[in-house]
């Protein structure tokens, strides 16, 4: 029997969401951020994707709008790894030619044993200066 997993190809921003909700109870931002007790320029950077929705935000939105945290949060969290993935921005923090891995570097500086890509790597004594 075959499993299907719900993996759609986009992620709403939560600022989006958040743009809605508002609309619907007929909220301007500047009201909400005075409920929520953020500034008007938070809530405004939210909306446009500027600003992430932090923990202590998500709270506040819940408190107001009635919306669990966890899904703010889980909408941030979804946004933000869609967009990194569409920019491809996993493919750029490869080690480049020529830089040095930080696996490398303590091996260069003695903290661990061995070389890079030798295989033998391994945890370097701690060494008493008494």
């Amino acid at each position: 029997m075959a499993t299907y997993k719900y993996e759609p190809n986009y992620a709403a921003s939560p600022g989006a969401v958040l743009e809605e909700h508002l609309a619907v109870r007929g909220l301007s931002q500047a009201e909400f951020a005075r409920r929520c007790g953020r500034s008007a320029k938070l809530i405004c950077q939210i909306v446009a994707g500027k600003a992430s929705v932090e923990p202590a935000t998500a709270l506040q939105f819940e408190r107001v709008l009635g919306m669990s945290a966890r899904i703010w949060l889980g909408m941030e969290a979804d946004y933000r790894l869609h967009a990194r993935c569409a920019s491809g921005a996993d493919d750029q923090r490869r080690v480049a030619p020529g830089e040095r891995s930080l696996v490398t570097e303590l091996a260069k500086r003695r903290a661990i044993e061995g070389r890079a890509g030798d295989g033998k790597l391994g945890a370097k004594p701690a060494e008493t200066d008494v």
